[in-house]
């Protein structure tokens, strides 16, 4: 899968009501369609915990309740979608991912990707410069990586609809 920051947000009229242009309603639906086929493929997203344990693994928030597989799976496809139109960040979509989805602290994902927890919490708050190597083992659990997408929102539309 591809993800990337850099598609062109469209610009509208009135802020407070964003208008869509075809172009985008374009990107959209082919993303809606991407997602309905990515629902057939399996998504490795549940931490590795200790077969003897008679624990259960605390949650992120104690709030939020656990997910089912299937709300993970369009949870994370919704994320994807955000993160192709630009209208989420890298280290947003990550925490949300991380405790969204997982419902893991970062202690616990930090043992699932092998990055130092200042790393993950750096890349969660959008500061740092990380290669894409690091990216790739933050987002691995997810099936996603680092790529290049155009910043052209006609020619990702075209992409994506062939």
């Amino acid at each position: 899968m591809i993800v990337s920051t850099e598609v062109v947000k469209v610009s509208t009229t009135d802020p407070q009501t964003p208008k869509k242009s075809k172009t985008k309603k374009a990107i959209e639906s082919t993303i809606d369609d991407s997602i309905k086929n990515l629902a057939e493929s399996p998504i490795a997203i549940e931490a590795d915990q200790p077969e003897s344990s008679s624990t259960t693994r605390q949650r992120a928030s104690k709030s939020l309740e656990p997910m089912t597989k299937e709300e993970q799976l369009i949870a994370i496809n919704q994320i994807i979608k955000s993160l192709l139109l630009d209208e989420m960040t890298q280290g947003a979509a990550l925490r949300e991912l991380r405790v969204g989805v997982l419902g893991i602290r970062q202690d616990a994902y930090t043992k699932l990707c092998g990055v130092s927890r200042k790393t993950l919490s750096e890349i969660e708050n959008d500061k740092g410069n990380y290669t894409a190597e690091i990216i790739n083992k933050v987002f691995k659990p997810f099936e996603i990586k680092v790529g290049l997408v155009p910043t052209s929102s006609q020619l990702l539309a075209a992409i994506l609809t062939n």
